[in-house]
């Protein structure tokens, strides 16, 4: 999946959800990448589009380069 093709569909469901829910949805839609064999360094890519995703990455992925640090 291209980095363009993954913005452009975050960009048209994160208009379709309340604020207070965006953060939550955010972490779904990366964690579904991933789950969808999406790499890290594509996920990387996206920092910058929206604050929302910007959040969910640090959460996810920094949440596993902890998990990688601790072994």
């Amino acid at each position: 999946m291209k980095e363009a093709l993954i913005t452009d569909i975050w960009t048209v469901i994160v208009e379709h959800i309340s604020e207070r829910q965006r953060k939550n949805a955010a972490v779904e839609f990366v964690n579904v990448l991933q789950d969808h064999g999406i790499k890290e360094t594509m996920l990387e890519s996206l920092v910058g589009v929206d604050p929302y995703l910007d959040f969910a990455l640090e959460a996810v992925i920094g949440d596993e380069d902890e998990d990688y640090d601790d072994e």
